[in-house]
C-alpha cells in the first residue's frame, strides 16, 4: 500500500508540472512523424537529413535530461533515431520499463480535421488536438514527467527505470524500434506500454491483446463483354459458358466469412475479454475489375484483417479460415471447380498476454486504486501494440496510457489534459509501488 504522505506529495508534484507537461505534448504533436516518412530535404550536403521520428526524439532528449535521466539516442535505420531515458536505481528495487512510440499514422486530408489541424497541437476545451496526441506521444510524455515529479518530490526510485521512445511501431518495424531497444539491453523486471487504455474506464490496465493476421483471398472469374451480363444472371441464360463475375463470386466468399465472424463471436473466448465479439474478420480492401476494360471482371481480391484470441496461433487461424472457405466453395459449382486462392498469413502481429496474478499487475492495480479510489479495472484490449514483442522477450507487460483508442487514427484526434496528468500520477505511483523509493 502506498503511504498517504507519499501519495499526496507525488500528486502535488505532478500537478505543479502541468504546464510543462502540456507544453511538451503540444511540441511533440507539432512535429510530423509519420512512420517511415522520408527524411526532409537538406539545403546542402552538410545537412544531415532526419525523419520526423528523430526530430521528436531530439526534442525529447533535453527534456529527459532535465528530469534527471541519462539518455541514449541511436539509430538502427539511417535518419530514424530511438531514444531511451535511464534512471539508475539507488538501491535494490525491481526495475521497470516504460515503452512508447513517436511515429504516427498519416493524418489524411487536412480538411477532414474540422476542430484543429493535424499538426497544430492546439488546446481546445481542455484537450490537445493533433495526430499522435493520443497514439501515443501523450503517453511517452506522461512517463517522462512521472519521473520528474518523483524527483521533484524528493523520492529516488531504488530500481532502474527505463523510458523507451521508439520508431516504427505503426508499421511493425520492430527491428528498428522496440526490438532494437531490447537488444541494446534496455530490459527490466516488468514493462508498461503507454498506449491509450480507455475504456472501459480511464487508464484501465490492459493485460492482453488479440493477434493480428492479414489475409488475402483471390477469386477467379471468366471475362466477357459487359453486354453479356444478362446471360450470367437471368433464368435460362448461358451462365458460366459465357462468363463469370469474380466480384459476384467474391461476394459469396465475403458472406461465408461474415458467417464465420458471427460464429467467432459466440465461440472465441479469453478470460481477459469480458465481452464477446473482440475477435473478428474485417474486410479492409475489396478490389476487382477495370472500368476501362468494359468487361465482366475475371479476378477479385479481398484483403482481411483478422483479430484472433491470444491462445490461438496465426497458423491455426490460417488453417481454420482456409478450411471454412474450402467447405463453402463446394456449395457453388463455379467455386468448386475454381477454388479461391487464400494467402494467409503473409503478415501477422503476435498477441500478448500477462496473467492478472503477475506482480506488475498487482502493483499497477494498487497505484490505480490509490489514485482513483476505486477498484482497478483489468481487461483485454482490441488492438495490438509493441507490448507483444516486449512480452515475447520474457518481460511481464501491461498497457496503461492516457487517451482512448476511439479517437486514435481518426480525424480530430486529441488527448485530454486531465488524462495526461492522471497518467503521470499513475506511472509515478506505480514506480513507487514497484521499484521502491
Amino acid at each position: 500500500m502506498i503511504d498517504a504522505k507519499v501519495r499526496t506529495n507525488v500528486l502535488r508534484a505532478v500537478d505543479s508540472l502541468k504546464d510543462e507537461l502540456v507544453q511538451l505534448v503540444c511540441d511533440m504533436v507539432r512535429i510530423p512523424s509519420v512512420s517511415s516518412m522520408p527524411a526532409g530535404s537538406g539545403s546542402s550536403d552538410t545537412v544531415v537529413e532526419i525523419s520526423g521520428e528523430t526530430r521528436v526524439n531530439h526534442a525529447l532528449k533535453p527534456v529527459m535530461e532535465s528530469c534527471g535521466l541519462e539518455t541514449d539516442l541511436w539509430e538502427v535505420e539511417k535518419g530514424r533515431a530511438n531514444l531511451v531515458g535511464i534512471w539508475r536505481g539507488k538501491g535494490r528495487g525491481r526495475s521497470l520499463l516504460f515503452n512508447g512510440h513517436v511515429d504516427v499514422v498519416p493524418p489524411g486530408p487536412s480538411e477532414k480535421w474540422t476542430v484543429a489541424g493535424p499538426w497544430s497541437g492546439e488546446i481546445i476545451a481542455g484537450k490537445i488536438y493533433g495526430r499522435g496526441s493520443t497514439d501515443m506521444k501523450g503517453g511517452v510524455a506522461a512517463a517522462v514527467f512521472a519521473m520528474k515529479a518523483l524527483l521533484k518530490a524528493g523520492y529516488r526510485p531504488k530500481g532502474d527505470v527505463f523510458i523507451q521512445s521508439v520508431v516504427g511501431e505503426e508499421t511493425m518495424e520492430t527491428s528498428a524500434g522496440t526490438g532494437a531497444a531490447l537488444e541494446r539491453g534496455y530490459r527490466a523486471d516488468a514493462a508498461i506500454v503507454c498506449e491509450p487504455s480507455s475504456p472501459p474506464h480511464k487508464l484501465s490496465i490492459n493485460t492482453a491483446s488479440p493477434g493480428l493476421v492479414l489475409m488475402q483471398v483471390k477469386v477467379k472469374g471468366k471475362a466477357a463483354h459487359i453486354s453479356m451480363r444478362h446471360e450470367l444472371i437471368r433464368p435460362g441464360g448461358l451462365g458460366a459458358a459465357v462468363g463469370v463475375s469474380a466480384i459476384d463470386k467474391a461476394f459469396l466468399i465475403y458472406q461465408a466469412l461474415l458467417k464465420l465472424e458471427e460464429e467467432w463471436g459466440q465461440t472465441k473466448r479469453h478470460p481477459a475479454f469480458t465481452r464477446p465479439g473482440h475477435f473478428v474478420l474485417f474486410p479492409e480492401v475489396i478490389q476487382g475489375g477495370d472500368i476501362l476494360a468494359a468487361s465482366i471482371p475475371e479476378e477479385c481480391s479481398m484483403i482481411y484483417i483478422i483479430w484472433h484470441p491470444p491462445q490461438d496461433t496465426a497458423e491455426g487461424v490460417a488453417e481454420e479460415i482456409q478450411a471454412h472457405i474450402a467447405r463453402f466453395a463446394q456449395t457453388d459449382p463455379w467455386l468448386r471447380e475454381n477454388p479461391p486462392e487464400v494467402y494467409v498469413p503473409f503478415y501477422s502481429w503476435p498477441p500478448f498476454e500477462t496473467s492478472p496474478e503477475e506482480p506488475i499487475c498487482k502493483a499497477a492495480a494498487a497505484a490505480s486504486e490509490a489514485l482513483f479510489n476505486r477498484p482497478a479495472v483489468l481487461y483485454g484490449s482490441g488492438y495490438t501494440c509493441d507490448a507483444s514483442f516486449i512480452r515475447q522477450a520474457g518481460i511481464p507487460t501491461i498497457v496503461v496510457g492516457p487517451g482512448t483508442p476511439e479517437v486514435a487514427h481518426g480525424f480530430n484526434e486529441y488527448v485530454a489534459i486531465q488524462d495526461l496528468l492522471d497518467a503521470a500520477k499513475l506511472y509515478a505511483m506505480t514506480i513507487v509501488e514497484w521499484c521502491g523509493i
